[in-house]
């Protein structure tokens, strides 16, 4: 049964919204429990793996990744956070007893209660994990989920429909909506209760912008210009290798794809020889994707035509293989911090390289930008790397590996800093987004609860009850916390009597 309510065209009269439709179901999905929702949602990950070969082939022609990337970076992550979900969202998402230490006659409990409707706005890069994983998780967490995909990318999306279409879900729970912006203008018009977005800083900030309305809360995640940071003690051609790949793959179009490089002067010449000679070998009929948003190639000829009247040098590359393909390309040069590659997001197979001095100046060099999403180090040294991994700007950094890397793996949350937005996806904290905290406590003695001695009337004796047990609150040391708490227990005891005459 087809849970869609699509539109191509923004002009279109009449839109039914789909967020009201979303919210007359939500309520009994949320009564399920979590534990059912997610039984429910495992069917995605088995339709998945039934219809892998077909969804590869629909990923690699609309987008143009091939179809190993397909597999590897999209599908596989799918299957896994479904997986995932089924395994640890009940604990993360059940209620948690709270202790309070000031109160310790009462209890409470904090659960995670869902949002309403989630409005999920992914891009045209990664055209099914990114949101596949995020309706999936709002779902588990008890939304109803509406998604507007990119409309570069719309037939993916469909199989994002498909997967969801394998679970026994309520009526107009899961929504999907095609159209371009300003369909996804329209969607946010109609408040739901939450937005995830994924896409350019641009476009993030009219979201935000159209959510301060209302308020509706927005998560956001608006890409970056990655650096890899290697170590004058690190694997030079393990780092070449890695550092090439994750400066290429699909075409250079992800958010967490190298486009900076930093590495340590005694190995820089060395290291660059390295990366352009494996540029140079990669085949790009077989292993190359293409520019999957026509758009895209004016700014990468735009950052190539800057590079080119500063007076980089590319290493490798710096042309066209064809209309739609860019050679995989390696820029060094004194001008490269001031160049456009180096300060704006490329988002394409672009790699600009300077030397450090040392780790100071790699991490001044690495957190001199807006952007803040993934980082890579470098290094043989792990207690280094790590040390040097909690002073920079970014929300994830891998050592010895790509930062990127982390969005297949469904335990770790991702998200970034500065321009590259705020909020998170996956992990705990993706789950923990979805939701807000509901505290609620209660006595421990059932319906019957101790005089209250802090109520009217008020007086000195009250007064000076709540002074000596502020002063217990802040004290330090047995000795201290004694006298405190005899004072206050004679003074509340002096209230209490008190009251009771009253």
């Amino acid at each position: 049964m087809s849970r869609s309510a699509k539109t191509a065209d923004a002009s279109t009269p009449t839109l039914a919204d789909p967020i009201a439709a979303g919210r007359a179901h939500q309520r009994e999905w949320e009564e399920l429990g979590v534990e059912e929702r997610v039984r429910r949602l495992q069917p995605a990950g088995d339709f998945i793996d039934e219809h892998l070969d077909e969804l590869a082939t629909v990923i690699h022609e609309e987008n143009g990744k091939p179809r190993v990337e397909a597999i590897g970076h999209e599908l596989l992550g799918a299957i896994a956070y479904v997986r995932w979900l089924g395994d640890k969202a009940t604990s993360i998402l059940g209620p948690k007893e709270r202790p309070l230490k000031w109160l310790p006659h009462r209890q409470c409990n904090v659960a995670r209660r869902p949002f309403g409707v989630v409005l999920v706005i992914s891009p045209w890069n990664i055209p099914f994990l990114i949101p596949f994983s995020q309706v999936l998780g709002a779902l588990a967490a008890g939304n109803a989920v509406v998604l507007k995909p990119s409309e570069v990318t719309p037939e993916t999306a469909t199989w994002v429909e498909r997967a969801l279409d394998a679970c026994d879900l309520p009526p107009s729970l899961f929504q999907l909506v095609q159209g371009d912006g300003r369909v996804g203008a329209r969607l946010v018009d109609n408040r739901p209760d939450k937005v995830l977005f994924t896409g350019s800083v641009a476009t993030g900030k009219k979201v935000m912008a159209a959510c301060a309305e209302f308020p509706v809360p927005v998560s956001l995640e608006l890409g970056g210009i990655d650096a890899a940071i290697v170590r004058a003690d690190a694997d030079l051609e393990y780092a070449a290798s890695t550092i090439a790949w994750g400066a290429t793959f699909n075409h250079g179009q992800v958010c967490a794809s190298v486009e900076r490089l930093l590495a340590h002067e005694s190995v820089f010449d060395e290291l660059v020889e390295r990366i352009a000679d494996k540029m140079e070998r990669i085949n790009p009929y077989e292993d190359l994707s293409r520019v999957t948003f026509e758009g895209q190639k004016k700014v990468l000829e735009r950052h190539l035509a800057d590079a080119e009247n500063r007076g980089l040098t590319a290493l490798a590359g710096g042309g066209w293989i064809s209309s739609d393909k860019m050679e995989p390309t390696l820029l060094v040069g004194d001008a490269v911090e001031g160049a456009d590659v180096w300060r704006h997001e490329s988002f394409g197979p672009v790699l600009a390289a300077m030397s450090f001095r040392d780790d100071d100046h790699a991490v001044a060099l690495h957190n001199a930008t807006d952007f803040g999403l993934t980082a890579s180090i470098f290094t043989c040294d792990l207690d280094r790397g790590r040390q040097l991994a909690t002073r920079l700007k970014a929300g994830n950094v891998a050592i010895n590996d790509l930062g990127a890397m982390h969005y297949s793996q469904p335990e770790i949350p991702w998200g970034g800093a500065g321009a590259s937005g705020f909020g998170r996806s996956h992990g705990p904290e993706g789950l923990l987004a979805v939701t807000w905290p509901q505290a609620v406590d209660h006595s421990r003695f059932g319906a019957s609860e101790p005089k209250r001695p802090w109520s009217y009337p008020y007086d000195h004796d009250l007064e000076d009850a709540l002074a000596a047990f502020a002063h217990l609150v802040a004290a330090r040391g047995p000795l201290a916390v004694a006298a405190s708490a005899g004072r206050t227990a004679v003074g509340m005891l002096r209230v209490l009597t008190g009251k009771a005459r009253t």
